[in-house]
């Protein structure tokens, strides 16, 4: 028996009945969007560890597969696909780079896997088209994490800074924990918080005399 192999548009996609994706391929026959052949639900042979549902066709694209026709008492199978859609995403690869994204028209979540720079990055995009990311860069010994402005971010040397938006940061390196910005201790920030007042010495043996009141500005205690 021949296996013919043809390349067919894909139309409505699902995960079968034994938890498989299964797509629904179609060959055009002429330039008349209904004149088509239709294979119904074709199953899917992809990638071990990989399993994917096209984006249904817009007016961007569509998603098309390579399908080989009677096969294992199949009519068709579907056995790779490409999305021409994912265009600017393939733009940007270099020799030796693999990307792994989803299949809609904005590829909103992504994985980057970039040969040349050392670098694995998770980026997705968030509520409002924000981006979050997670970098591993191997070639500057480096590790962030940003999402809403903020910033987590370990060096080389292992020393690590995580900041706000608001410009309050925690920095960590050298056994030593710097505090950037107004310091609130407790209470959360529902709570009002008092800043903390040096109490007043009183005399002792030695003849020391009191001392007033003085606030430590930068310190504050909540309830």
């Amino acid at each position: 028996m021949s296996h013919d192999a043809d390349i067919a548009v894909l139309g409505a996609s699902s995960v079968g009945a034994t938890g498989c994706p299964v797509w629904q391929p179609v060959v055009p026959l002429t330039d008349d969007e209904q004149d088509v052949e239709g294979f119904g639900q074709a199953q899917v042979f992809q990638a071990l560890g990989v399993s994917s549902l096209p984006y249904q066709k817009d007016a961007n694209g569509f998603a098309e597969c390579l399908m080989l026709k009677n096969v294992g008492g199949r009519d068709a199978v579907c056995v790779g696909a490409r999305d021409t859609r994912s265009g600017k995403i393939v733009g940007n690869l270099k020799p030796g780079d693999t990307v792994i994204h989803s299949t809609g028209p904005s590829q909103s979540a992504q994985l980057q896997l970039k040969e040349g720079k050392q670098q694995a990055v998770l980026v997705t995009l968030d509520f409002d088209g924000e981006t979050m990311a997670i970098v591993l860069d191997g070639k500057n010994g480096k590790m962030q994490i940003a999402a809403r402005g903020a910033i987590w971010q370990i060096e080389k040397d292992g020393s690590s800074t995580i900041s706000e938006p608001g410009g309050a940061a925690i920095h960590m390196g050298g056994g030593q924990i710097n505090l950037i910005g107004t310091v609130v201790l407790g209470g959360g920030t529902a709570n009002p918080a008092q800043c903390i007042m040096l109490g007043p010495m009183t005399g002792s043996p030695g003849g020391a005399a009191s001392v007033p009141l003085v606030p430590a500005k930068g310190v504050f205690i909540g309830q």
